[in-house]
Order: C-alpha cells, then structure tokens, then sequence
C-alpha cells in the first residue's frame, strides 16, 4: 500500500469520525433542549446509565417496560401497514391515500425514538463500543438501519421486524435467569457444533452438484423440465432435503430410481446435523456451571463526569 492510499484512508476515516461527531452534536441538541422533558434534561450520564441499563431498579424496570410496549406496537403496526396494501405504493406519481403518510410518520415516529434510545445507550457509556459489538449492540443497529435503508430501497422497510428481537430484553428485565442460561447453553452448543455441520454441509452440496449433473446426463434430452445442470442441482437440493415441490420430476425410469435413492439419502441427512447439535447439547449439560449471562450488558461502566471521582452516594433515579 503507497503513501497515497495511505493519506486517502486516513483522510475518509477523519471525514468519517467528523461527520459521526456532528450526527451525535445533532442529535445531543435536539434531544436535550427539545424533545426530553425539563426534569430530565439535568440527568448525568450515571443517572441516564442507571435508567437504561440498570433493569433492577424501578426507574430501569419502567424504561426497559415501555421499550418492548413501543417494539410490540411498532410490529403490530408494520403488520397493519402491510395488510392495507401502503408497502407497495413505493414508486410512481401516483395520489398516496391518508392511511399511507399516517402510517409512514407513525413508522418513522418509531424510528426516531429508538435512534435516540441507542444514541443515549452509547453515550452514557465509559466505553461505547464495547456495547455497539455486543448482542444487544448489534441487534438494536439491525433494528434501525433497515428503516434508513428503505429511502434508498423502499422494499427494506419490511426488515424493521428485526425489533422484534430486541424482545429477548424481557428476559434480563424480569431476572428470567433460568431462561438465560437455557439460551447460553443453546448458543454454546451450536457454536461447539458449527465446524462439523459446515463441513457437513459442503459435503451436501457437492453431493447435490453430483446428483444434479447425473440426472441431467439421464434427463435432459427426455425431459424439458432438467434442461440444464442448475436446474438438476435445484431438483437434487429439493429432492434431498424432502421438500418435494413436485415442480420437477423425472419421466424416464433410470431417473426415477435415482430419485427413490436420493429420497431414501434425505432422512439420513436430515438426522445427521441433529445428532451432532444433540451430542454437543448433552455435553454442554455435563459442564453446567452458574457464571451469569454473557448476553447481558449490566457489566458496561457509565462514562465519567467532572466530579465523579468525588462522589461516594448511589446516583438518584427520577
């Protein structure tokens, strides 16, 4: 890499970091000296911390409470929005109807508040990116992004559904501990698991190539339906994973056979991903222990203030 290239990176990183630092001027403006009642506006940023991540206090408990009442509201909208038909009038000059530009600002009204609710997540953070790369980080970014994604492909506003995974917050609201370590066992399992179910998988896929290209070779001058081998590796995948859209089907009786033996192949394939899961799933069981939930974010540090170093008092909760 030349020096140039070197000085073009680091002058797009610079763009890059001033325009996030307007983007946070911005929002810190509007939301301190607009949209937050007064007797919030005074709020340090161990007292904002204490609310949004602290579940076990009956300020945090109220916050995280109406956070899933809005995602719960949001999805029943977007569900609503969908039903009346509104998603398809993207385009064109067309009249929208009234129920279009209500549903469009109750939408973006949505949008708003959890913009500003990840906003205040990362600022009250001693260290903002260690919560931006954690589970709960990654999952509020995926919940946003697709509503800013739709001005520039309207078809991405179905995608804010993905809120409705920021529902595994009621798990931690409520201390559903057991839940947790139920669910870290899964993830661990699946994690033990995911280098032999690839290597599992690559080996169906090249059986499918194989299998598509052979019936292809017997097919193809009988049958216009296999006219090409992705359209036999398409009928192999099916026939394999026993969906069996009956969109293709072999006519010749070479053809047939095959397909009763890829058949037959497709429950023992179906069995071999999970027998692997359940092996590491029991073994996972055998090394129970009860650390807490990595999931949870209860560990992130509130940033500093001028005199926090003084202050020996717990932080007063509105």
């Amino acid at each position: 890499m030349n020096q140039r290239t070197q000085q073009t990176i680091q002058k797009g990183r610079e763009l890059m970091r001033k325009a996030i630092d307007a983007i946070g001027v911005v929002m810190h403006r509007m939301l301190f000296d607009c949209l937050l009642p007064k007797k919030y506006r005074d709020l340090s940023k161990r007292d904002i911390h204490t609310i949004i991540f602290r579940s076990d206090t009956p300020a945090g408990k109220r916050f995280d409470i109406w956070i899933l009442v809005l995602i719960a509201l949001n999805i029943v909208l977007l569900m609503v929005d969908s039903m009346m038909g509104n998603t398809t009038l993207t385009g064109g000059a067309e009249r929208k109807p009234f129920s279009y530009w209500l549903m469009k600002v109750l939408e973006w009204g949505f949008t708003i508040l959890f913009t500003f609710e990840f906003y205040l997540r990362i600022y009250c953070l001693k260290n903002p990116r260690k919560y931006i790369v954690s589970f709960y980080g990654i999952i509020d970014i995926l919940s946003i992004f697709p509503a800013y994604l739709s001005l520039f492909f309207p078809g991405a506003q179905a995608l804010t559904v993905l809120r409705l995974l920021r529902v595994l917050r009621i798990f931690r609201i409520f201390r559903m501990r057991v839940f947790l370590n139920e669910t870290r066992f899964l993830i661990n399992a699946l994690r033990r698991s995911a280098v032999r179910i690839l290597i599992f998988m690559l080996v169906v896929v090249i059986v499918a190539v194989i299998l598509g290209t052979l019936i292809f070779a017997i097919e193809g001058k009988h049958n216009p339906a296999i006219s090409s081998i992705p359209r036999g590796i398409y009928w192999a995948i099916v026939t394999i994973t026993t969906v069996g859209y009956g969109d293709i089907a072999p006519v010749t009786s070479m053809g047939q056979l095959i397909s009763t033996i890829v058949m037959l192949l497709g429950y023992a394939i179906i069995a071999v991903p999970t027998g692997i899961v359940a092996g590491e799933t029991i073994r996972e069981g055998r090394e129970r222990h009860n650390e807490s939930f990595s999931m949870d974010n209860e560990d992130l540090e509130p940033a500093e203030e001028p005199g926090d170093e003084d202050a020996s008092s717990a932080p007063k909760t509105p």
